[in-house]
């Protein structure tokens, strides 16, 4: 079993978190090292009893992660795991990321994170909160940030789509499967994320259906994509704040719009403040408490990618073996597959290496070609 077969198929299992995953990897070495282990050796790890022990020892009965990496292929959506290069640092650095990120959209946008602001608030608002929302998240797109948000009705939705009408990147991540889209209304949306640049990702299996106990979750991915997390309309109760709480939890600046002080929908922001949330009335707040050039920033990010793009790509021998069978015309996936010798599992996961290293390009219609230009050279 390859690394990457062993995060795709920990993240299948039930009852197996990132906490309890970090636990066996630090017991193991490794994540495939965790299913050739011995029932005795589980049983030692704590929190693995004999019923987490069983599942670890008999996975395929729990799961198919082939089934899954099709499903994946098949729709378009990218698996990216801790230590792909694609995975977001700011993400990596939070006590508890994601073992892998589903991802339908452009991987460069999960790159762009490193400049990034959430904007999340209540999903029951006000004219005066979509209007905020929607102005702030339209400034932080023309300072070149990437604006992550939630997809949840209300703030988020605002959010997003002012984004997407700045012409910027913006990141919706989910707390459902992909294949199941919360909530419906919002597939169109979804869609143009998708396709202009940004990324829609869930931690979640692609058919894991929406539920109340995912949300909390999936919040923690929202400020740990992010630089800080700006709430802008939030009452006593909503999940925003939460948002807030797994901020400054994972050390990130949160930010507050005021609102009126005799409506509800403000209180949730007014406690932030009061607590010492800095307060946002345009998105210079934001800028000042950064205390950054944005379009520098931007342009030192754009150099160092052109200086790496000259450099020759290290291949591993089956990447370059798999690299070798392409050209710079389209090649069908399936002919690819019955050409290889490898599990159909293997040799996607390599394609999604070899484009996260930019060498290839995956096309609509399960197509494939290198992209030209680029120099390659085997692992010595």
């Amino acid at each position: 079993m390859d690394r990457r077969l062993a995060y795709v198929i920990l993240n299948l299992l039930p009852g197996i978190g990132p906490g309890k995953m970090q636990q066996l990897i630090e017991a193991f070495g490794a994540p495939e090292s965790i299913f050739s282990a011995s029932e005795e050796a589980l049983l030692r790890i704590p929190g693995i009893g004999g019923r987490l022990a069983g599942v670890l020892r008999h996975w395929e009965q729990h799961c198919d992660a082939d089934a899954e990496l099709r499903l994946a292929q098949a729709a378009g959506v990218y698996v990216v795991t801790r230590e792909d290069q694609a995975y977001p640092p700011l993400l990596k650095d939070i006590h508890d990321p994601p073992i892998c990120l589903y991802v339908r959209g452009d991987l460069g946008a999960l790159e762009r994170c490193r400049q990034s602001i959430a904007i999340v608030g209540s999903r029951h608002t006000t004219s005066y909160g979509i209007q905020m929302a929607s102005a702030l998240a339209s400034a932080a797109a023309c300072a070149g940030f990437t604006v992550v948000s939630g997809l949840a009705r209300g703030i988020d939705t605002a959010a997003h789509k002012a984004t997407l009408g700045a012409g910027g990147c913006t990141i919706a991540v989910i707390g459902s499967g992909l294949c199941h889209l919360y909530p419906p209304e919002n597939q169109g949306l979804a869609e143009e994320i998708a396709a202009s640049g940004g990324a829609v990702i869930s931690e979640f299996p692609l058919n894991h259906l929406p539920d109340k106990r995912n949300f909390p979750m999936r919040n923690r991915i929202i400020s740990g994509l992010s630089r800080g997390t700006l709430v802008v309309e939030a009452g006593l109760l909503s999940g925003s704040l939460i948002t807030a709480a797994q901020a400054i939890d994972q050390n990130r600046t949160v930010f507050a719009v005021p609102g009126r002080a005799d409506t509800p929908f403000a209180r949730g922001c007014h406690n932030l403040l009061r607590d010492g949330a800095r307060l946002v009335e345009t998105f210079q707040d934001v800028l000042e408490e950064f205390s950054l050039l944005p379009n520098l920033q931007i342009k030192a990010v754009e150099k160092t990618a052109q200086e790496q793009s000259r450099k020759p790509v290290e291949l591993s021998p089956l990447e370059y073996a798999v690299w070798e069978k392409l050209s710079e015309q389209e090649s069908a996936i399936d002919e690819l597959l019955a050409q290889c010798e490898e599990p159909p599992s293997r040799i996607l996961g390599t394609l999604l290496m070899l484009e996260i290293k930019q060498v290839i390009r995956q096309l609509p219609g399960k197509q494939v070609i290198r992209m030209p230009g680029r120099k390659v050279v085997a692992e010595s």
